[in-house]
């Protein structure tokens, strides 16, 4: 199965979790205060995972790649020098799949952000 299959549901309930919190949060505010500090700091970063995800969803990342991948700028593809970045040592293969990973692939950093944010959802509550 495919991540794309999921993506859609995943906002969905991202934007119910974040209703949820910030609902909560007016319900403590008005009875005892205690929680209500937590549930808004959930809310507000729920709702950063789901604009993430929005973002993914909505092909924000593809329409920026398709700006700087422009192949009539660079028919052959990049510049040798660039080229020699990107193309490790072959029989260094998780070098190679780490560097790659790590400074080439676009959904790297997305997902730092998500696991970051999510991390950071559970800190609270801590």
């Amino acid at each position: 199965m495919t991540w794309k299959r999921f993506e859609r549901w995943s906002f969905v309930l991202l934007l119910l979790g974040t209703g949820c919190c910030v609902v909560a949060t007016g319900w403590h505010f008005a009875t005892d205060g205690k929680s209500a500090a937590k549930f808004l700091g959930s809310a507000g970063l729920l709702a950063t995972v789901a604009g993430l995800f929005q973002l993914d969803i909505s092909g924000l990342f593809e329409r920026v790649l398709e700006v700087y991948g422009d192949s009539d700028k660079y028919p052959f593809g990049p510049p040798s020098h660039i080229t020699r970045q990107i193309i490790d040592n072959p029989d260094r293969s998780f070098q190679a799949w780490l560097r790659n990973r790590c400074f080439f692939d676009v959904r790297t950093g997305f997902w730092i952000i998500v696991i970051g944010t999510l991390v950071q959802v559970v800190a609270v509550w801590i």
